[in-house]
């Protein structure tokens, strides 16, 4: 998800889907998918998370009668599903309206971390805010702040520890927004220090944890001219060090994740080229499974419909994909949830 400034936007979003192809009843690359209860507003440039043995969705992009960029605007709805119940409630607002919100959580606190703000013709304004709201789910809070501005990046959380990496941030120089790939760990729910950055700068890649390893992959760069990404990387957070994985079969750019069986899924995704001069949007249905013990990937299916700026998590073995929008850029956003059946599931 991306765009140049004024005229091409990056719609970060960011998550991975891992699941054992053992385990999914597919048929000829089919994959078997359950329509979920839808949320109640239509939302894309997010990213869900699991909380309490719960979805949480918040942030975002949301169609809106006062659009900031084009039909939409950011939002501070905040929701939460019980799978049990299939019902969505909404939770406090958020503070202050944000799209590309960081959603990410551990045992203490539910985080929204950076993203844009901002009216019309002014809707990218990264910002360095951190809020936070605890098991209770009463209240937002202020948390530590950002040491820079950042949004589109990528989330995770390992141990008490949050980490934020790459994305876009501003530019010392001229003001506007660059990508970056500066890497922050907030400690303890206290501060934040600085880790071993990315090897790349990247925004819009997808993430996800397995063990103390966190892997980055896909997304997008504008430095020196627009390109979709399909370069993969794994950081050690015991060794502060990354190193290379192979490349994800495609180059695609807001792209979702999640984990399952130690396995890697990445679903969806967009990617913007230039044609005669003319930029030109796709949005992507595959999914692609990773295996980090042999290094390899294979597609292993597609989504009922494309889109990108969606979102995906696993809770209870099942895999569940959020939202986003079915075609490039901010068009046609999605209230639709998904879930990827599995032998013995419903």
């Amino acid at each position: 998800m991306g765009l140049f400034l004024n005229k091409i936007f990056s719609f970060g979003f960011v998550s991975l889907l891992l699941v054992n192809a053992s385990q999914l009843m597919a048929d000829d690359n089919k994959l078997n998918w359950h329509n979920e209860a839808d949320l109640p507003i239509a939302m894309q440039e997010i990213y869900p998370v699991t909380f309490n043995q719960r979805i949480v969705v918040g942030g975002g992009f949301v169609p809106s009668d006062s659009p900031s960029f084009k039909n939409v605007a950011p939002t501070t709805a905040v929701f939460l599903l019980n799978p049990a119940r299939q019902r969505w409630r909404q939770l406090p607002e958020l503070p202050e309206a944000r799209h590309h919100l960081g959603m990410v959580s551990n045992q203490h606190y539910l985080y929204g971390i950076g993203g844009f703000t901002g009216n019309k013709d002014s809707a990218w304004q990264i910002q360095n805010s951190v809020f936070r709201i605890d098991g209770n789910l009463q209240r937002w809070r202020n948390g530590p702040q950002l040491p820079i501005p950042l949004a589109e990046s990528s989330y995770a959380s390992i141990g008490k520890n949050v980490h934020v990496i790459g994305g876009r941030t501003v530019s010392n120089e001229s003001g506007g927004n660059i990508d970056t790939n500066a890497h922050y760990i907030l400690v303890n729910n206290a501060y934040w220090r600085k880790a071993k950055p990315a090897s790349i700068v990247r925004n819009s890649a997808a993430s996800v944890v397995i063990g103390n390893q966190i892997y980055v992959i896909g997304g997008r760069s504008y430095s020196p001219e627009l390109q979709n990404l399909s370069y993969a990387e794994v950081y050690d957070v015991k060794t502060d060090s990354w190193t290379p994985i192979a490349p994800l079969p495609i180059a695609a750019a807001g792209l979702s994740a999640t984990v399952h069986n130690g396995k890697i899924i990445v679903a969806g995704g967009e990617a913007f080229t230039m044609k005669s001069g003319k930029l030109i949007g796709s949005t992507f249905d595959s999914v692609w499974q990773y295996d980090p013990n042999l290094n390899q990937w294979q597609e292993i299916g597609k989504m009922p419909t494309a889109r990108h700026g969606h979102g995906s998590v696993t809770l209870n073995e099942q895999v569940y994909i959020i939202g986003g929008a079915a075609k490039a850029g901010a068009q046609d956003t999605l209230s639709s949830v998904i879930k990827l059946q599995t032998q013995g599931k419903q």
